[in-house]
């Protein structure tokens, strides 16, 4: 049963009990104290009704999960969006070990570091999937680009929690192909 017709039998069955009640009651002041100690009971079963219906909608939404199989654009955008929180979880996960290692001022510096890092990246994948946006591809689109970008910054994390003090060399991983 569709969300509108069930808020549809709900209101009419309810309207259907003010008029039963209204005919038993004392006239037209009965009937208005009926409309309006019925109106509020309407009210809220059409509440609560709708909040019901969003959450059963909800979890059913969330109870979808990545089938590489399906190729329809919605299971497309689905495991696009779990390869990129798999990405940030391992992002976490280095960043979380790298500032661990470090003194408070490499903390700092790194907290600083990746605030703008996060900056950069989302702005990145706005700018790169805007001619996307409205599409049904955009989500799957900005999810890539997430997980791309991710994925490269968990080097870099790896990278620099391997590096031996003072070795400017393995700071960046992947600057091996300079731009001339």
């Amino acid at each position: 049963m569709s969300t509108a017709s069930m808020l549809h039998t709900s209101i009419s069955s309810n309207i259907r009990h003010i008029s039963r009640s209204a005919l038993h009651g004392s006239g037209r002041a009965g009937m208005m104290r009926c409309i309006s100690s019925d109106l509020g009971t309407i009210m809220r079963r059409t509440f609560l009704s709708a909040c019901l219906v969003l959450l059963a909608a909800t979890a059913a939404a969330r109870a979808q999960e990545c089938d590489r199989s399906d190729d329809s654009q919605q299971m497309m955008n689905i495991c696009a969006g779990e390869d990129y929180q798999a990405a940030d979880a391992r992002l976490n996960q280095a960043y979380q070990d790298l500032i661990s290692s470090d003194d408070a001022d490499g903390k700092r510096l790194l907290q600083a570091a990746q605030r703008a890092w996060i900056a950069f990246r989302d702005a990145e994948c706005a700018h790169s999937t805007a001619a996307s946006a409205g599409g049904s591809i955009h989500a799957m689109e900005v999810s890539q680009c997430l997980t791309r970008l991710t994925n490269d910054r968990v080097k870099q994390l790896a990278a620099s929690a391997n590096c031996e003090e003072g070795d400017v060399s393995c700071a960046s991983p992947g600057d091996d192909d300079e731009v001339q």
